[in-house]
């Protein structure tokens, strides 16, 4: 009787860890999903910044 208590506290012992591990990599992975649309949208409007400094700097160049 004593041996099933013990398993059954190191079986859920286990599945908190298991859980746990999960939990931390979909959040890591939600994160990450989150960090690389706003560093693409960065990049985007810094390529937009770039042409209209350059078409400037070409009409100022004439």
């Amino acid at each position: 009787m004593e041996t099933i208590m013990i398993s059954t506290i190191l079986v859920n012992i286990c599945i908190g860890c298991f859980a746990s591990v999960g939990l931390t990599t979909a959040i890591s992975m939600i994160q990450s999903i989150i960090n690389d649309h706003k560093r693409e949208k960065r990049e985007q409007e810094k390529d937009k910044r770039d042409l209209e400094y350059h078409e400037k700097r070409m009409k100022d160049f004439k």
